[in-house]
């Protein structure tokens, strides 16, 4: 989603019916956007996500666990 896409979400207020249809839209272009790109980009956007995840929930940060 790109950020006029936000700032149009933004105005919309939250108990209006188009802003469910709004998202759902955005949505669906955001899925198409991505089933169009190509093996290596895919490739890269998963490897990406997966390095940040392992690092948010590596076991050698400091936690305080009481």
């Amino acid at each position: 989603m790109d950020d006029k896409f936000i700032k149009e979400l933004r105005k919309i207020s939250r108990d209006d019916r188009r802003r469910s249809e709004f998202m759902i839209q955005g949505m669906k272009e955001t899925l198409q956007e991505r089933k169009e790109e190509g093996l290596v980009k895919r490739w890269m956007r998963r490897r990406k996500t997966k390095k940040n995840i392992s690092q948010r929930f590596s076991s050698d940060t400091s936690s305080s666990h009481k």
